[in-house]
């Protein structure tokens, strides 16, 4: 689920995720296999890698034909269609509610590219809007004055707030 910026990964993310294996490839071994998925897993997930354990639980979950442990799995053979097969039980396993996993309390990621503040920079009734509000909330004594390192601050957590990356994520230029 995505809105505005936010991320919330929650376990939907990867039972609905549809990855198809190449068409160029006959056979496969369960390492090809089981590193697609998992790169695809780790796209999906903005970067962030599964635990070992949740592979492996899934890895027996799936019952890949009596193999229930990584290493043998990853040395076997499989054709195109069986390797297809696995790879599409394999991702949603890697979710299922009999792995300890608390849906209940999703991982919420904030994707920092911009977008949602150039919508209200596109806006000039919008961007006006923002920073009256910004200015009101700024003016906590009425005085109408605000100093400067409170309009440096609130505008990089607004910033923050909209998906730009603080100035201090950035590397210097040489």
């Amino acid at each position: 689920m995505s809105d505005g910026g936010i991320t919330v990964l929650d376990g939907n993310t990867l039972r609905l995720l549809h990855v198809s294996l190449a068409e160029d490839r006959v056979t496969l071994t369960g390492a090809q296999v089981l590193d697609f998925a998992e790169s695809e897993a780790f796209m999906s997930l903005f970067g962030i890698s599964l635990p070992p354990h949740l592979k492996s639980s899934s890895l027996r979950r799936i019952n890949i034909d009596g193999v229930d442990d990584d290493t043998s799995f990853r040395s076997t053979e499989l054709r195109r269609e069986e390797g297809s097969r696995k790879l599409s039980d394999y991702l949603p396993s890697l979710m299922s509610s009999k792995v300890n996993i608390d849906l209940d309390n999703p991982l919420v990621v904030s994707i920092l590219d911009g977008n949602t503040l150039r919508m209200f920079l596109e806006d000039e009734d919008d961007f006006a809007m923002i920073a009256e509000n910004l200015f009101t909330d700024l003016d906590t004594e009425d005085k109408g004055k605000i100093s400067k390192s409170e309009i440096r601050n609130a505008v990089v957590h607004m910033g923050v707030e909209m998906g730009v990356p603080p100035l201090e994520g950035f590397l210097p230029l040489s």
